[in-house]
């Protein structure tokens, strides 16, 4: 596979076709430069095939699968542990690119279903009907509440964002505060391509109270001001996403599978229950 320097991103987007109706935003953050990442691709010049790696964990296989040179090392990438964080997500641009990779790693990993949701729905009325419950503070993310959150919170924040400084130059996000403490948090988890893809938390003890929904509410508010589309991508099974997805006005796109691997077996077997796989 052959690394592309960051000023030959965009030589990919002719060949970066995604399903129809699908955007699979971290692809955009990459390329964008709004996130780190890496793209390989088959040949510098004329590339066929090849996958885009955000920091985060999300990959993205795309092209022609048909250059087995490429693919072999991209099993053999894929398949160490030691190019990877925890964990990886990742996206196939068609079914032979799930069928050969889920062939080829098979053992290392798992199939999951993604729901994908976009924006489309003139949300202002449901804007105006949402109220902050008087015992919270709403407050944007700054710098200490972003370092705050990605140490006591999720600390893939320091993959994603790498820093306060990245992610306020790129990104923002809202959160509920209770006496200084966080209680719902709606954040930038991805941004290219003129889309964005928030990423919730609402603490155990304060679900089911609706305050998810008001932290959204802002989020995509300020996020259509900018003139970006919010995009919704969570695990089919994610009753309580894609709940949320539909009560704030998202259309269902489609589902699509993913390749999931994770290092901690324990993980995968908890999640695969909780979300309705076994």
């Amino acid at each position: 596979m052959i690394e592309l320097r960051e000023n030959e991103f965009r030589n990919i987007i002719d060949i970066l076709r995604q399903p129809d109706g699908i955007h699979n935003v971290f692809v955009y953050s990459v390329i964008d430069g709004k996130q780190q990442g890496k793209i390989f691709v088959n040949n510098r010049n004329m590339p066929t095939a090849g996958i885009v790696l955000n920091k985060g964990g999300c990959y993205y296989v795309f092209g022609d699968a048909s250059d087995n040179a490429f693919n072999n090392d991209l099993v053999e990438f894929l398949s160490n542990p030691l190019n990877h964080a925890n964990f990886f997500d990742l996206y196939l641009s068609s079914d032979e690119w799930l069928t050969l990779l889920k062939h080829e790693l098979e053992g290392n990993v798992v199939q999951l279903n993604r729901s994908h949701y976009m924006l489309e729905e003139d949300i202002s009325i449901k804007f105006r009907e949402i109220q902050i419950p008087k015992e919270y503070q709403l407050s944007p993310i700054d710098e200490n509440l972003f370092n705050k959150y990605r140490d006591q919170i999720d600390n893939s924040y320091s993959h994603l964002w790498g820093s306060s400084d990245s992610y306020l130059k790129n990104a923002f996000g809202f959160c509920l505060l209770r006496d200084d403490d966080f209680v719902s948090v709606c954040n930038t988890f991805y941004i290219g391509g003129k889309y964005i893809a928030p990423d919730i938390i609402t603490l155990n003890e304060y679900r089911n109270r609706g305050l998810a929904k008001v932290v959204c509410a802002h989020f995509l508010k300020k996020s259509i001001e900018l003139g970006l589309t919010p995009y919704w991508d969570c695990d089919a099974g994610n009753d309580a996403s894609n709940r949320l997805a539909q009560t704030l006005g998202f259309r269902h796109v489609s589902n699509l599978p993913i390749l999931w691997w994770h290092e901690d077996k324990v993980v995968i077997k908890n999640y695969l229950k909780r979300h309705h796989y076994e």
